[in-house]
C-alpha cells in the first residue's frame, strides 16, 4: 500500500479523527516555515514579499506525483511562496550561489536549472520537503517551499477545518521566520465555508 509523505498509508490514516489530521496538519505548517525561515535567511535576513496566503491546504497536489489512487479529496500538500527584489538585481546565475552553498551546508541534494531565461536552484531535504529558489532577469527572486502528498479522510473537511478557524489575512510582506499565527483547533470558526 503506497504511503505518502509521512509515511503513512490511507489506512494509517482512516484510524485518525478530523482532529488529529488537524494536529498533524497543523505540524507539518510549522515544519514548513522552519524550511521556509532558514532558506530565506542565506540570501535575506530583511522583508520578504508574500505571495498570497498559506495556511489552508492544497488540493490533488496540482504539479506534483500523485500517489497511486490519489485525487483531489483523498490527498493534499502544503506550499509556501515568498519574494524579495535586491537592489540592482539582474538575475544573474551568480545569485544562486547563497542558496546553493546553504543547500550543500545542509546536505541536501539539489540541481540547477535555466527554463525561459530564469536561473533556479531546486533541494530535496532529508524529510521529503522540496525547496525551489528562483532569480529572475525582473529582479524578483522567489523562494517555494512545498511538500509531497499527504493522505486525508477528507479533503474538504480538513479545509473547512482549517480554512474555517483562519481570518484569511496575510501581511504584504515580512521578516524571515514571521507569519500569522496558526489556529488551534479549539479556536472558533471565524470564516465559514461557503456553499
Amino acid at each position: 500500500m503506497p504511503t505518502d509523505a509521512a509515511g503513512l498509508t490511507q489506512d494509517d490514516v482512516a484510524k485518525m479523527s478530523l482532529h488529529e489530521e488537524f494536529e498533524a496538519y497543523r505540524e507539518r505548517y510549522l515544519h514548513m516555515q522552519e524550511l521556509l525561515q532558514g532558506a530565506q535567511r542565506s540570501v535575506n535576513d530583511g522583508p520578504w514579499y508574500w505571495n498570497g496566503g498559506d495556511r489552508v491546504p492544497g488540493i490533488g497536489g496540482d504539479g506534483l506525483e500523485p500517489l497511486p489512487g490519489s485525487d483531489t479529496r483523498n490527498s493534499y500538500d502544503l506550499r509556501t511562496d515568498r519574494i524579495w527584489s535586491p537592489p540592482g538585481a539582474t538575475g544573474d546565475a551568480r545569485d544562486l550561489r547563497p542558496m546553493i552553498q546553504y543547500f550543500d551546508e545542509q546536505g541536501w541534494r539539489h540541481r540547477e536549472g535555466h527554463p525561459a531565461g530564469t536561473h533556479d536552484s531546486w533541494a530535496k531535504t532529508d524529510d521529503g520537503w522540496q525547496i525551489e529558489y528562483v532569480v529572475q532577469p525582473n529582479g524578483d527572486y522567489a523562494l517555494t517551499v512545498f511538500s509531497e502528498l499527504f493522505w486525508t479522510n477528507d479533503g474538504d473537511a480538513l479545509s473547512e477545518a482549517v480554512g474555517g478557524r483562519n481570518d484569511g489575512e496575510y501581511p504584504d510582506e515580512s521578516l524571515p521566520g514571521k507569519y500569522p499565527p496558526f489556529p488551534d483547533w479549539d479556536d472558533p470558526i471565524v470564516s465559514p465555508p461557503k456553499i
